[in-house]
């Protein structure tokens, strides 16, 4: 599959049996190449990198294992080798035990119920189609993810890639994370609101809406000098994922910029 993604890439002809892998069916969407494939008897998304100098999907692989460092519930992952680079597998959260669970994207969610497309606004979502017992923790993992991605510079946080499940009571929860990863750009602002300055991707912004999240001041400070104390780990954590030293130095550019430690500053 990696060899006819290659090919179809370069312009270059493709064999038969890799034109048969290659026949149109729905889209996943997003902009990597994806392929749907089966480990041990799971479904599993395959995403495989652009050209380009970065390992994206290794990259997303250690992203999220540090999301996991930081409390966040994570989709699981595999870092697939490749003869150049990797391919990330992703598991498949709306698939269980063969049957198939309905999954909103926090776009259709929140275009449903006339609301901005925002963290504060889910958030609040959330306590409406949550179930009661469950709500206060799923708004503060929302403020873990929101916080998380603003110390990795993952300003492709768009309201595409969140999405909620819905259980068989009727009530939805937040999938497991997806989609995290250092857009390695150095933007300074979220696709989703984060506060009161609108998109900025700043500790400030993320701590202004609070009770939004259902959190005081002090406990949403408190969560986030957390995780900023995780993310500076990137280093280690990503090393031991066997990230490439030119990979880390590019990104260092970013999370270990300015910018960036200097909002890990203000909740240390």
């Amino acid at each position: 599959m990696h060899q006819a993604v290659q090919r179809v890439m370069a312009g270059e002809a493709v064999s038969e049996q890799q034109r048969r892998l290659l026949q149109p069916g729905v889209s996943m969407g997003g902009a990597r190449p994806k392929s749907l494939m089966q480990i041990d008897g799971a479904s599993w998304v395959v995403k495989f990198a652009e050209a380009g100098e970065l390992d994206s999907p290794l990259i997303e692989h250690a992203s999220l294992q540090l999301a996991r460092r930081c409390g966040i519930h994570t989709a699981d992952t595999l870092a697939l080798p490749l003869p150049q680079g990797h391919a990330v597998a992703v598991r498949r959260f709306d698939r269980v035990e063969g049957q198939r669970l309905h999954v909103l994207s926090a776009h259709v969610a929140l275009r449903a119920a006339g609301e901005p497309m925002g963290y504060p606004e889910l958030a609040q979502l959330i306590r409406r189609l949550g179930r009661p017992e469950q709500v206060r923790a799923q708004q503060q993992e929302l403020f873990r993810r929101m916080v998380f991605n603003i110390l990795i510079d993952n300003t492709d946080d768009h309201e595409k890639n969140h999405a909620l499940v819905r259980g068989d009571d009727g009530h939805y929860a937040l999938s497991p994370a997806f989609d995290v990863l250092p857009a390695a750009q150095g933007l300074g602002y979220q696709q989703m609101r984060v506060g009161a300055l609108g998109h900025e991707a700043s500790i400030a912004n993320a701590l202004s809406e609070a009770r939004a999240f259902g959190l005081t001041p002090a406990q949403a400070r408190l969560m986030a000098a957390g995780i900023a104390e995780q993310v500076a780990q990137w280093p280690t954590v990503f090393k031991a994922l066997n990230v490439r030293g030119a990979d880390l130095e590019v990104l260092a550019q970013y999370l270990d910029g300015a910018h960036l430690r200097e909002q890990r500053r203000a909740v240390s």
